[in-house]
């Protein structure tokens, strides 16, 4: 049985090369996936590993909240009096405090935006202890006077900078030019984790963050033979700040590590995603290719079984086919996933993400991992047809016992209509007139359970459809057309399962069509309705954390053909409802008597115009969900740990504009030192052309190229383009179904 299933497959060996093709391709994206997230997390870890050697204890202010833009744990800011209390603590060797900033922008040699979409530039303060440096001194000297910093080398490659040139560095009160008289490098690497980095005094630092006297933390070390676990005792012990979290070195270190490894998750989620689709699909061809091979060698089953073969046999026969495919298929999927994660490299690049150099790492588990996939999805879609196989009785090698019942099956159609009803009641919700978005995850379970009724109802809906769709065929081929009509309905499981690996790739399409095209109209209608003005101010990297200063509005107020100008603030914060429950979001400001003519907002209780200093608008779907009504006060911690309480003033109906929590943007200073415009709305006067102030409004943008000023035509194309462009990556990925789900088809029919 052995020789005769090796010279089985070996005598088909299109059939078993295009069969194979089905489960390399999902097992490929599962083992890149797998390679591509322990690369990212040895770079960083190995990154970090120097981190923590010099550092014995790092203080930090007490946990605020989870950060919703992806930068951890958001701690309140300490006083400088902190350092000097933390270096008289017996054991200390030395302590030194630092303060980093991501809402700064660094200009290149060009006045371009350094970092383009990818990770951050930041500014900091530069440590003066060599063993607490995070940093080290490459060319050149470290700054010691304000209007001097030290650069890292892969900022200054990317912004052609050396030592001596001067850069420039946008702040929300405006330009600020420091002189590069030193190159640093972060341990080993030109950078840490592909961000940039520009280091000052510890005062320059400050000064630009908009927070004197102010600190992140403070880093110490320990004197000889004092452990950092010591060390760590000691000032707590020693109280040095209420609340402070006193951790060790390494522990801050693979906080930092775990943080940016969290951001690039997404990628790899991405990956793991349609790893699955694809396994999935792979999993309807390979069960149709063993059907269908069952079927064709009924006879040969049993002849096999006519001169002695067991049951047990055959379906071990069946089986080990299944697992020859599996284990070949194993082994090039994960062949194929290294390939892909160097490719992954390479897309991450490509967007700005500058990683560090390493080589993939490759470990035996991953390797046993893919192929134990690749094994398990061949045998579960083999077992089927393998055990049907036992069942051929050797008489039937005499007559045709190749019938397919499927098509009348009861119970199959039964089972079918209750997955219907219930995948019917489940998506209901999403057809209200205000449907709520905590009814999101029934939707798209009801959505699952729809797909799952019709592959169970494809065997009894297959014959009927097929009689109606291949109705012309008799009219047009005649006697073939009558024939492959007949051929499909005959073969009701076939053709369903066949149908099925399609089914699923042309649903995923659709819905991401769908979607894409609902969310340019929305926006569009949003922009079309909502916004009334004629020029644009925002962010030119809208990953960026730094916007413009409040004077950039007042310049644009000058030129001649405005009629007027309205910002919008943003700023993150915990909000503390009148329940006492917390919930991390983004908050709004804007001015609401120069808003109202640029901007035109839905309000579902109460007017914009009620907006005022100590006032807060929230949208409608949280106030529903929380409990939120007029009147209500909220309190509102913000990421440098300032306070401030707000009345509800009014419930909008306008996330695309406001957002979900929108303040006055006089009261953006009681959350922030420095507020930061991050988008401008711009309308001009009567029978003024766009085009005719469009030189001025550069001129007056310029100053600050972190913006970009665009018109409503330019606006709405950019939004629309940047939706495009990720359904695009979208699409790419899910055409490896629609491949596998073709070479299925192409299966079934040779």
């Amino acid at each position: 049985m052995f020789r005769t299933t090796l010279r089985s497959l070996w005598s088909h060996k299109r059939r078993l090369i295009s069969t194979c093709v089905a489960v390399v391709l999902g097992v490929a994206f599962m083992s890149g996936t797998l390679v591509l997230n322990s690369t990212i997390g040895r770079i960083f870890d190995d990154l970090f590993a120097d981190f923590g050697q010099g550092v014995d204890a790092v203080v930090r202010g007490p946990a605020l909240f989870e950060s919703q833009a992806g930068n951890g744990t958001q701690r309140a800011l300490i006083d400088d009096s902190v350092t000097d209390q933390v270096a008289a603590v017996p054991g200390v060797a030395a302590a030194e405090g630092s303060i980093v900033s991501y809402q700064l922008t660094v200009l290149d040699k060009k006045g371009d935006a350094i970092g383009g979409a990818g990770p951050p530039t930041v500014v900091g303060s530069w440590d003066t202890d060599p063993i607490l440096a995070s940093y080290q001194v490459a060319d050149g000297r470290a700054p010691t006077k304000a209007g001097e910093a030290i650069i890292d080398r892969a900022g200054a490659e990317k912004a052609d900078y050396e030592i001596g040139d001067t850069i420039v560095v946008i702040s929300p009160k405006g330009r600020n030019e420091l002189k590069i008289v030193g190159i640093s490098m972060f341990g080993k690497a030109d950078s840490a984790g592909g961000s940039f980095f520009v280091g000052t005094t510890l005062p320059e630092a400050q000064r630009l963050a908009g927070e004197p006297g102010k600190l992140n933390q403070v880093n110490a070390r320990a004197d000889e033979g004092v452990s950092p676990e010591q060390l760590v005792k000691a000032i707590q012990d020693a109280n040095v700040l209420k609340g402070a979290d006193v951790v060790t070195g390494r522990q801050a270190a693979d906080e930092q590590a775990s943080d940016i490894k969290q951001g690039f998750g997404f990628f790899t989620t991405i990956l793991l995603v349609f790893a699955f689709i694809a396994l999935f699909v792979g999993w309807f061809i390979i069960s149709n290719t063993f059907g269908i091979l069952v079927a064709q060698r009924t006879r040969e089953l049993a002849l096999l079984r006519a001169i002695g073969a067991t049951r047990r046999q055959v379906l071990s026969s069946v089986l080990l086919e299944a697992g020859i495919i599996g284990l070949f298929s194993g082994v090039v999927g994960f062949v194929v996933g290294v390939g892909l994660a160097t490719a992954a490299f390479s897309a991450l690049r490509s967007f700005g993400l500058d990683l560090p150099g390493a080589d993939l790492v490759i470990e035996p588990s991953y390797a046993l991992i893919t192929v134990t996939v690749g094994l398990l999805i061949t045998a579960v879609a083999a077992v089927g047809p393998a055990i049907r196989a036992t069942r051929v009785p050797p008489i039937a090698a005499l007559r045709d016992v190749a019938i397919d019942t499927s098509g009348s099956s009861r119970l199959r159609a039964g089972l079918a209509v209750v997955l219907f009803v219930l995948g019917g009641l489940l998506i209901a919700p999403a057809f209200a007139a205000e449907p709520s978005g905590d009814k999101i995850k029934f939707v798209g379970l009801g959505l699952g359970v729809l797909v799952l009724a019709v592959l169970v109802a494809g065997p009894v809906i297959a014959r009927p459809l097929a009689r109606v769709v291949g109705s012309p065929l008799p009219l047009i081929k005649g006697v073939m057309g009558r024939l492959s009509r007949e051929n499909a309905m005959r073969s009701p499981r076939r053709t369903a399962s066949t149908a099925s690996a399609l089914i699923i790739g042309v649903a995923l399409v659709s819905f991401i069509s769908i979607f894409a095209t609902s969310a340019k109209a929305s926006i569009s209608a949003a922009i079309g309705t909502g916004f009334e003005g004629d020029y644009i101010i925002q962010p030119a990297n809208q990953f960026s954390f730094s916007g413009a200063p409040p004077s950039l509005a007042d310049d644009i107020a000058k030129v001649d053909g405005v009629q007027s100008v309205t910002a919008l603030t943003f700023t993150e914060g915990q909000i503390t409802l009148a329940s006492k429950k917390t919930v991390g979001d983004f908050i709004g400001g804007i001015d609401p008597k120069t808003a109202e003519g640029i901007f035109t907002f839905k309000m579902a209780k109460g007017r914009i115009s009620d907006l005022g200093p100590g006032k807060i608008v929230v949208d409608r779907t949280i106030a529903d969900e929380r409990g939120i009504e007029v009147g209500d006060t909220l309190s509102i911690l913000s990421g440098t740990g300032r306070v401030a309480s707000f009345t509800v003033a009014a419930i909008s109906d306008d996330p695309v504009i406001l957002g979900n929590w929108t303040i006055d943007r006089s009261d953006t200073g009681k959350l922030t030192a420095e507020p930061t415009d991050f988008l401008l709305g711009v309308r001009l006067d009567p029978g003024v052309s766009p085009d005719d102030v469009r030189p001025e409004l550069r001129a007056a943008v310029k100053p600050f190229p972190n913006m970009k000023l665009q018109d409503r035509e330019q606006y709405t194309s950019s939004i629309v383009g940047t939706i495009t462009a990720l359904l695009n990556v979208i699409y790419a990925l899910l055409a490896v179904s629609i491949i596998i789900a073709l070479i299925g088809i192409a299966n079934t029919l040779s």
